[in-house]
């Protein structure tokens, strides 16, 4: 009887040290699958936020360009603007020059 009890003790410790060494194992699979996990998480944030600022980057600069096409219009309508005054005003130049010179 003492030797089936030695026997089933150590059954038993044979048995709680295959389970220590499953458990173990499925603890390190489960922290490679964690450590996977939160790799593929990093490249996808690392990813996102490279879209994100190329993305803000376009915008950015499509907005100068308007910005700067705006600018050209309206520097071409201040143009307009002073080659009519100036032909308005070439009669009266002509006149003073002439006025000055005489």
């Amino acid at each position: 009887m003492l030797e089936e009890s030695l026997k089933s003790i150590k059954a038993a410790e044979a048995k709680a040290e295959d389970v220590m060494k499953e458990a173990d194992a499925k603890a390190a699979s489960v922290l490679e699958e964690a450590k996977e996990k939160a790799r593929a998480m990093k490249e996808e944030t690392a990813q996102k936020m490279r879209s994100l600022s190329h993305e803000t980057m376009q915008t950015v600069q499509a907005e100068g360009s308007r910005q700067l096409d705006e600018a050209v219009k309206d520097a071409r309508k201040e143009i307009d603007a002073l080659k009519e005054l100036v032909i308005s005003k070439k009669p009266e130049a002509v006149e003073e020059v002439i006025s000055a010179l005489v």
